[in-house]
Order: structure tokens, then C-alpha cells, then sequence
């Protein structure tokens, strides 16, 4: 029993001194580091290592031959952000390219489109199961009985692409951008041409159901699609610099645009993007697309029926071929990458988010042609899945 005593005392007495000396302890310790290793190491599971970021640097080396330049951030929470740079902004005058500079985001339209129509489905305002016709009858849209919004939402309406229409595209090559288009008159161009199949059978891209779903935004609001995305996206995610353009013109700084599709290289910057609507016609800036690429990932604006309607992915191509692209409710899946591209004239980007990496991946160049964004983004995945 005296032992017992005498061992608690003891106790008592060390952990009051060591309790009384801990500060000073950590003083030491931190004036004389351990001898064992006079460096700092990166912690183990560090993603965006220097030898990983020499990579990208030379895949956007062989990209930028391509475009006339290039700028991508790859981004991982806890780690410094990288920022690659190629080439010019602006052919005339040699102006290098600029990461706060305004662009056309193009087809990255559409994700903010669908998420609005997922807002006002969460507000019962919208029907993913209602049929298009009994929203739109005035656009007598072929097979519109039996296209559903959910069907425009994950592109399985079978319907043609405005942009298919000879008419549409002699009239924007021909006028060299200075044509002006409407919903209506898009949507018109779509409604001469019968179902390539029978509505829910199988996916296929098609523009013209992301403007049909910028008229049904429309219709149930009473509202323009632009503010329905300033007071249901822009404004809770803080996002200031993504604008819905009422002139051909953008927001200073910018990034031109050039694109050969009418023979010679020739600078687009200012063709008319109404041809675009709702399907491609935002533009925005990296300060923004940073935001919108963690919500891509988080769907904080969405309820949890939203959310698994947003990933519910058609399975038009076989799981067992990871290299090919799912489509789910306005967004792209590429392997663990989730997110969407963009092509217009004299623009290109790409927006993904890696759902087990955490990193995301934002590219654009000044030219759609050969779709050098895409082809950084596929460059940049395959050497972050590498690791």
C-alpha cells in the first residue's frame, strides 16, 4: 500500500512537471529541429507534385501549336493551385494570353441551363416526367407527346439539331456572324425534320433541346432565362463575372477569337452569339468557372432527388470501355471526370471535376478549331489518372 502511495505521488509530481515545462519543450524542439531530417517533405498524398505539373507543362506545349493560346488551371483543395499559359490572346497585336480575361464558355451553357431547370423542379414549378408539348404546344416540336424534359435534359429527345439545318448554317457562315437569331426561329429549323428515334431510346447530342428548355424556363417563370440564372446561380454562388450577352460584344478584358471555318484564320470575337441561346451563349471568366467547377461536384443548389437525377447517367456505350463519355442531366462523365465541354466559333473550353481525385481541371483556347481544349483536358486526365 505505501508503494502504491509513494508510485502516485510520483506520477502526480512528473506530470505536473511536465505539464509545467511543455511549453517550453515545444520552444526547444522548435529551435533545434531533429538532426534525422533538416527537410521538409510533401505530405504522401500530394496530388499536383512538380514532377506531375512537367507533365502538363509539356502536354500544353504540344497543344498550343494548335490554337493561338491556351490557359488552363488544375486545382485541388489544400494544394496550390497551377496555372499554365500559352500563346496570345489577340493575333493583331501579340497580347500574351491573360487569366482574367472575359471568353465564350460555349456548350458550358448548358450545364447551367439544366441546373436551373432541376431549381424549378425542386420549386414543383417543372415536371421532369410532363411532356414537352404540354409546356410548348405553340412549338409543335416534333414527337413533343412523347419528349419529356427529363428526355431534353439527358439528350435522348431524338430530335434533329438546329444546327444540323442547312438554312441555319448558310445563314451564320454567309453573314459572318452578323445574323441574328430567336429561340423560335431555332427552334423552327429543328421542327422540319422528323424524330431520328423513338423518344428514351438512346443518347445523342443535339442542341436544340437545351434551347427548348430555355423556352420552358421561360414559360413557368414569367422570366428571361438570364435572370432566372442571376437569382438562382450567379447570386448564391457569388458568381459576378458570368453574363448572359445582349450584344455581340464582350466585357472587357477578353480573349479574341479565331476560327477557319470559313476558310483562312479570321477573327470571330464579335460574331453575333444569339445563334447559341441557352444551348452556348454565356460568357464568363476563370474567377467564375473555379466556383462553378466545385458545384458541378457539390450540387449545393440542388435538392437530393436533383442530385441524383443530375449524375443519372445514359448508358449508351458499355461500362467495361472507360474511355468513352456518359451523358446524365446536362453533364458530361469521363471516367471519374464529371463536367462539360464547350465549342464555338473562335472558342473552346472544357470544365471537369474529378469525383475521387478532388482535382478540377479548367481549359480554354482562343480557337474551336481541331478542339485543342479538349484535347489539353484529355492529355491533363489521362496523366492525373496515371498517378
Amino acid at each position: 500500500m505505501k508503494n502504491s502511495v509513494v508510485s502516485l505521488v510520483s506520477i502526480f509530481f512528473y506530470r505536473k512537471l511536465f505539464l509545467y515545462h511543455l511549453p517550453l519543450m515545444f520552444l526547444l524542439l522548435s529551435v533545434f529541429p531533429s538532426c534525422t531530417n533538416d527537410s521538409v517533405t510533401e505530405p504522401a498524398n500530394r496530388i499536383l507534385t512538380d514532377e506531375l505539373v512537367a507533365k502538363l507543362e509539356a502536354a500544353a506545349d504540344r497543344v498550343v501549336v494548335h490554337t493561338p493560346g491556351l490557359i488552363a488551371y488544375i486545382i485541388k483543395d489544400g494544394e496550390e493551385e497551377v496555372l499554365i499559359k500559352r500563346g496570345v490572346s489577340n493575333l493583331a497585336t501579340n497580347e500574351p494570353v491573360n487569366e482574367n480575361n472575359f471568353f465564350r464558355i460555349a456548350s458550358i451553357t448548358k450545364t447551367f441551363t439544366t441546373e436551373a431547370v432541376l431549381i424549378l423542379a425542386d420549386k414543383q414549378l417543372i415536371d421532369l416526367n410532363k411532356t414537352i408539348s404540354s409546356y410548348l404546344p405553340e412549338y409543335n416540336i416534333p414527337g413533343g407527346d412523347q419528349i419529356t424534359v427529363r428526355m431534353l435534359g439527358n439528350m435522348t429527345s431524338g430530335l434533329v439539331s438546329f444546327t444540323s439545318d442547312t438554312t441555319f448554317s448558310t445563314k451564320l457562315y454567309t453573314l459572318r456572324g452578323e445574323g441574328v437569331f430567336s429561340a423560335p426561329e431555332l427552334l423552327f429549323y429543328t421542327s422540319k425534320y422528323p424524330l431520328k428515334f423513338t423518344p428514351g431510346l438512346k443518347y445523342e447530342y443535339c442542341n436544340s433541346n437545351t434551347v427548348i428548355l430555355g423556352e420552358l424556363i421561360k414559360k413557368v417563370t414569367g422570366k428571361s432565362v438570364s435572370q432566372v440564372f442571376t437569382e438562382e446561380i450567379f447570386f448564391p454562388l457569388g458568381m459576378r463575372n458570368t453574363t448572359w450577352p445582349t450584344s455581340r460584344y464582350l466585357p472587357t478584358p477578353y480573349s479574341h477569337g479565331y476560327s477557319a471555318n470559313v476558310g483562312s484564320l479570321i477573327d470571330v470575337t464579335n460574331w453575333n452569339p444569339s445563334f447559341a441561346d441557352a444551348a452556348g451563349i454565356l460568357i464568363s471568366n476563370f474567377t467564375d468557372l473555379k466556383i462553378w467547377a466545385k458545384e458541378i461536384n457539390e450540387m449545393s443548389l440542388l435538392s437530393p432527388t436533383s442530385k441524383a437525377e443530375r449524375r443519372g447517367w445514359v448508358d449508351e456505350h458499355p461500362i467495361e470501355n472507360p474511355g468513352q463519355y456518359y451523358y446524365g442531366f446536362g453533364l458530361m462523365k469521363y471516367r471519374d471526370w464529371i463536367g462539360h465541354s464547350g465549342v464555338i466559333e473562335g472558342y473552346n473550353t472544357q470544365i471537369y471535376y474529378n469525383m475521387v481525385k478532388g482535382v478540377a481541371i479548367i481549359t480554354t483556347t482562343n480557337t474551336q478549331d481541331k478542339y485543342p481544349a479538349e484535347a489539353l483536358f484529355n492529355f491533363f486526365a489521362d496523366i492525373i489518372d496515371s498517378e
